[in-house]
């Protein structure tokens, strides 16, 4: 257990220095795209090692699966929302 989590720890900080890194390079639009990338790393390692998502229940999963589905369409219609102003 104590060994998950450090390996996890140390992701999340490696993880933490490639965003703090990225943000010095000029790589316009690449920068988002980039740190979008690290951020979705850095929930998955979250929902693994943290919150147990890998050995949890089926109901357990159902529901992060059910609430990432329902943020992606909340995201979704604010990003069609803003594309009309």
């Amino acid at each position: 257990m104590m060994i998950r989590l450090a390996t996890a720890y140390i992701a999340l900080m490696v993880l933490l220095a490639l965003t703090v890194g990225s943000s010095f390079l000029p790589l316009g639009i690449g920068n988002t795209v980039v740190n979008l990338a690290i951020s979705g790393a850095k929930t998955a390692v979250i929902l693994i090692a943290f919150m147990g998502l890998r050995t949890g229940e089926p109901v357990v999963r159902l529901v992060a699966a059910a609430t990432a589905f329902w943020l992606l369409v909340l995201f979704g219609l604010s990003w069609i929302d803003l594309r009309g102003v």
